[in-house]
């Protein structure tokens, strides 16, 4: 369910400002860049925005019970268009969609709007094409873009949009939303709050998907040296999505750096992560989480390419 009003959205203050400003004015700019970490509300605060824009009943404060509202919710209104990479770029081919996708007026709304998501992966053909449409727009166009770090932009594409600026959630705010969206106990909810890194989005999906309980299953596999509860986890680990597992092997990385300062200079160890703490070379564990993640990419076999890395970062398992 998707957030429809911007008064909404939590701890993003300056962002929120300078969008409802600009509404109250009736003063868009032609082009906004939502930029900040991954997570943290920029594509949440885009959707609510569209609300606002579309809403046929209050834009000051959207239904989402009208005919545009629920086309919003459900991503099919005509006058969006979404842009996402494929196969880990934005081509030239979507650029002419888009291109095409402007020619005619609203059909629904007042606008047309242009929603590309990750823009940083916009390769250099596809960002010459934007910049003409960026720089000529007709009067019904609205650009939003999406990215992580808008220092990958062309920077005539940076210069022609208002800069939005999105930052890291407080660490406190993202343990009480899964305290009441989760229920989940102190412990948990702060670990998970801790290992996110200000991100909510990320947060989210950790308790989702279960990735915390999935950490302390790989690393109570590794140490009981059973290969037939090693390749349990790792056949489990196989179902998941490419994203899932990104996020798993980055929750890998923090438990295995983490163990390895607190063993060391006691350094603070998130009370939800295993017991159990690592104790051989941090670096050479990384290194290998990070080539697992490389062979997953090119689409190596999931269940093996995990029943490798769990075999790797601990004792090598006895036939059993």
């Amino acid at each position: 369910m998707k957030v429809k009003n911007l008064g909404e959205i939590l701890k993003q203050e300056p962002a929120i400002n300078l969008l409802t400003l600009s509404l109250k004015k009736g003063k868009l700019y032609h082009a906004y860049l939502f930029t900040g970490p991954k997570g943290v509300g920029k594509e949440t605060t885009a959707w609510a925005f569209l609300f606002h824009l579309f809403c046929l009943e209050n834009t000051t404060n959207p239904c989402g019970e009208c005919k545009a509202c629920k086309k919003i919710q459900k991503e099919i209104h005509p006058d969006i268009f979404v842009i996402t990479p494929e196969k880990k770029e934005i081509t030239i081919g979507q650029i002419r969609e888009l291109i095409n996708f402007l020619r005619y007026r609203p059909l629904e709304g007042n606008y047309k709007i242009i929603f590309i998501k990750e823009a940083e992966r916009i390769n250099l053909e596809a960002g010459n094409a934007l910049l003409k449409s960026l720089e000529e727009p007709p009067p019904y166009a609205l650009f939003i873009l999406l990215t992580e770090n808008f220092s990958k932009l062309l920077p005539t594409i940076i210069s022609r949009s208002q800069i939005i600026r999105f930052r890291s959630l407080p660490k406190s705010v993202i343990k009480e939303v899964l305290k009441k969206r989760f229920l989940f106990e102190e412990k948990v909810a702060d670990t998970i709050a801790e290992v996110s890194f200000g991100s909510l989005g990320k947060a989210i999906t950790i308790a989702e998907k279960g990735l915390l309980e999935e950490l302390n299953s790989f690393v109570k596999a590794g140490f009981l040296n059973s290969a037939q509860k090693r390749f349990k986890v790792a056949e489990r680990l196989s179902n998941f999505l490419f994203q899932d597992w990104e996020d798993f092997l980055n929750l890998l990385i923090i438990w295995i750096w983490r163990s390895y300062l607190k063993e060391k200079i006691n350094y603070p160890y998130p009370e939800a992560f295993p017991e159990e703490t690592f104790k051989g070379d941090p670096y050479l564990a990384i290194k290998n989480v990070y080539q697992t993640k490389i062979a997953l990419e090119n689409y190596a076999y999931p269940e093996l390419s995990f029943y490798h890395l769990i075999n790797t970062i601990f004792q090598p398992s006895p036939t059993s």
